[in-house]
């Protein structure tokens, strides 16, 4: 019953959008080594559970930055006067704003490479005989995984993961990553094409729907 949702992909004709079945015995080949398995792991970054544990260090080092910076503004920002040609503080106004942007640029660059920790993909596992999946994905801080189950019909991606470049046949020249969503969820996790894929050709006939 789960694979029923599986059977249709969203693909581009003539500028329209039409659904259109795959093919049965493309789902049930790709389906065939999760059938009688309560778990497979079907991508691994190979990486440690802690590689991102430099994040919240360079995070909270160049908000640091920022900071430091917004405040020296306020303070001792300076303008000449024309007519005396003294120095007096600069208007309230300009230093508020210029001092305010830069504790924006901050926090959005932190806050850019936190929410890229939190979606990039440690590993990726077809659980329950195929019904569902489990993502593992890096926490911020750093020191863990966290772990996230959604149904499989609800797991798709507009790339293609198998290009038949590299060892593997994943490497895509320009773009290391693979992006995959969670159906409601409206950012997509990341997954490394460096890491260990179990077999591209069968990922995207589960996960791939054209735009």
């Amino acid at each position: 019953v789960f694979l029923w949702p599986l059977r249709y992909a969203v693909v581009q004709s003539r500028g329209k959008h039409s659904a259109v079945r795959m093919g049965g015995g493309q789902i049930r080949k790709a389906m065939a080594p999760f059938k009688d398995k309560a778990e497979v792991t079907v991508y691994d970054r190979q990486l440690k559970d802690t590689h991102f544990s430099w994040a919240p260090w360079v995070v909270g080092g160049q908000l640091l930055i920022f900071l430091n910076f917004a405040d020296f503004y306020w303070r001792f920002s300076m303008e000449q006067d024309e007519e005396t040609g003294e120095l007096t503080p600069a208007p309230a106004w300009k230093r508020g704003g210029i001092a305010g942007i830069s504790l924006v640029a901050g926090v959005s660059i932190g806050g850019g490479i936190l929410h890229y920790v939190s979606r990039s993909v440690a590993r990726m596992k077809i659980v329950d005989k195929g019904s569902a999946v489990v993502l593992e994905t890096y926490r911020i801080s750093g020191r863990s995984t966290l772990t996230r189950r959604y149904p499989i019909a609800s797991m798709f991606s507009r790339d293609k993961l198998f290009t038949g470049l590299g060892d593997q046949g994943v490497t895509k020249e320009g773009s290391p990553q693979y992006s995959i969503y969670a159906k409601g969820s409206p950012y997509a996790f990341i997954m490394n094409r460096q890491g260990s894929f179990k077999d591209p050709e069968s990922f995207d006939t589960l996960f791939h729907r054209a735009a």
